[in-house]
């Protein structure tokens, strides 16, 4: 029989939407906790980086386990602050993208090369097998390069970008000398 909404009852529904929630929050948890490490690393940025939120949007369901996502937001925080295109596609969602392929085919040489790489750029302190990486790297390291670009530009979001920032002169409730307060 077809799920429709007659099959759920209202305290079911209420678990769903309460499960969607947690791991919403959760990863605004995560986020937050990347942005304070990025404003210990870059404290000339604290306005910028606090501002940060809207870029830090999950692309990919296995973003919801944390080192996944944290790597994502990680990246884009660094190119936030390194004035660097936040658009194109991060390491994590690249990561994201050689698992999908993974499981439809056995992946070729140069993208299982490109897997070693984007992991090994991701999750360095969550290594694979670096034997097997400087192998792809020998055989097919020009290659993997020009993947590596083209699966940058197709996982790019488009507006993935920070915007204009407006700020009432508070974080977090604390009044503050941002320099975007009543820009």
């Amino acid at each position: 029989m077809p799920k429709t909404t007659e099959n759920y009852s209202p305290l079911y529904i209420l678990y769903e939407v309460a499960s969607l929630l947690k791991g919403v929050f959760q990863r605004l948890d995560w986020a937050e906790d990347e942005i304070r490490e990025a404003m210990r690393r870059h404290s000339s940025e604290r306005d910028l980086l606090y501002h940060s939120v809207p870029l830090l949007a999950a692309t990919h369901r296995l973003m919801a386990t944390e080192f996944v996502y944290r790597s994502h937001c990680r990246e884009l925080l660094e190119r936030l602050v390194n004035d660097a295109d936040t658009r194109p596609g991060t390491a994590a969602e690249a990561c994201c993208l050689c698992s999908d392929l993974s499981l439809r085919a056995p992946l070729r040489s140069p993208v299982a090369g490109l897997c070693f790489r984007i992991w090994a750029t991701a999750f360095p302190g969550n290594p694979l097998d670096d034997d097997s990486r400087q192998h792809h790297e020998a055989l097919e390291g020009p290659t993997i390069d020009d993947i590596e670009v083209i699966a940058r530009r197709k996982l790019a979001v488009k507006n993935r970008k920070l915007g204009e920032i407006t700020c009432d002169g508070r974080h977090d409730g604390d009044i503050v000398q941002c320099k975007y307060a009543g820009a």
